[in-house]
């Protein structure tokens, strides 16, 4: 294979600079899009079954849920499914989730034509009767009378016997559909996996322990960054272990916590903020939203939500005319004026 010529660069990095030089607007809507392309991605095949995003308008996420358990779902995780889609995209794209009025049976029906069509098209096949039909060796039979010979349960004995000839037959039946050893420990595996489910497991926890190092390393890293470390990360895998870094290091943090190190690293992992964008703002916003994942001190009084996030402005003008209408003082000094 000819080597890469020096000074061309790869695709991945070529179309963002290009976006960028089209203007924010051709940028913006283009990462929309992405979003909502990679929307099964970034919440999940079962939840995008149910849930459908439909666009991205003026900051607001808009969405079709199957049924009104879907939708109170949905109302639940919404904090989550914004950090997750504002990750995905590499800035603060959603800021709220709106919902619609109608129900559309149709975007689901053709995806359930073909589901169904596909499970007719599969014989359903007895893997039990066709595994009675395996015909053991000899060698086999004699090595399943060995297996707990010394055991004073007979029965205990017999149950295990009987499980070692169903899982002889099982290789057998295995084998004679095309199953080959895994490369790495021996296992059968199917003919188009390349490992056994053991070794593939392993795989995945690997990765995942790996894109763990990596949060603990640089908490505020998105994917594009963690990419560079780990080349088979993706967006729903690390959504889900940047969610379970937040709940682990929220255990350990005090709700009354703003000043410490754990509680500044665990909002650069929840808000995906690097240090210098760090606020006390910020901080005091993120930690009021984990307020109850936190560990509570005994005494502990949980803030008001205007002394974590500021009121709107026309909210702020009624709340302070009812404050001050309710005021003995304010009261006594407009009479004295009067």
């Amino acid at each position: 294979m000819a080597k890469r010529t020096p000074g061309l660069e790869k695709v991945v990095s070529i179309i963002p600079k290009a976006l960028h030089e089209l203007g924010s607007k051709q940028e913006r809507e283009f990462y929309q899009h992405w979003v909502l392309w990679h929307w099964a991605d970034i919440i999940g095949e079962a939840y995008a079954e149910n849930v459908k995003a439909v666009r991205i308008e003026r900051g607001s996420l808009y969405v079709y849920c199957r049924n009104a358990a879907w939708s109170n779902e949905t109302r639940y995780q919404m904090p989550r499914i914004i950090q997750q889609v504002n990750n995905y995209a590499g800035g603060e794209m959603v800021k709220e989730i709106r919902f619609s009025r109608s129900w559309r049976e149709e975007d689901w029906a053709p995806q359930r034509a073909d589901e169904e069509r596909a499970e007719k098209e599969v014989p359903e096949v007895n893997v039990g009767r066709e595994r009675a039909k395996m015909v053991l060796t000899p060698d086999d039979l004699a090595a399943a009378e060995k297996i707990g010979s010394g055991t004073e349960d007979e029965d205990i004995a017999l149950k295990v016997r009987q499980l070692y000839r169903k899982d002889r037959q099982l290789d057998k039946l295995r084998l004679a559909r095309g199953w080959k050893p895994c490369p790495t420990c021996g296992r059968l595996r199917p003919p188009q996996a390349a490992a056994c489910s053991h070794c593939r497991r392993q795989a995945g926890e690997d990765i995942r322990a790996r894109v763990r190092a990596v949060l603990r390393d640089i908490p505020w890293a998105r994917c594009k960054e963690v990419c560079e470390y780990v080349p088979e990360c993706t967006p729903q895998l690390l959504n889900e272990q940047r969610a379970a870094l937040v709940q682990l290091m929220a255990s350990k943090v005090a709700a009354n916590d703003r000043t410490s190190m754990e509680a500044k690293t665990l909002v650069m992992l929840y808000r995906c903020l690097p240090p210098d964008k760090l606020t006390d703002e910020a901080v005091k916003r993120a930690l009021y939203e984990l307020r109850f994942s936190m560990y509570w001190p005994p005494g502990y009084t949980p803030p008001k939500r205007y002394e974590a996030i500021p009121l709107r402005r026309a909210a702020k003008r009624q709340y302070g005319k009812g404050h001050q209408e309710g005021h003995p003082k304010s009261s006594g000094a407009s009479e004295e004026k009067g």
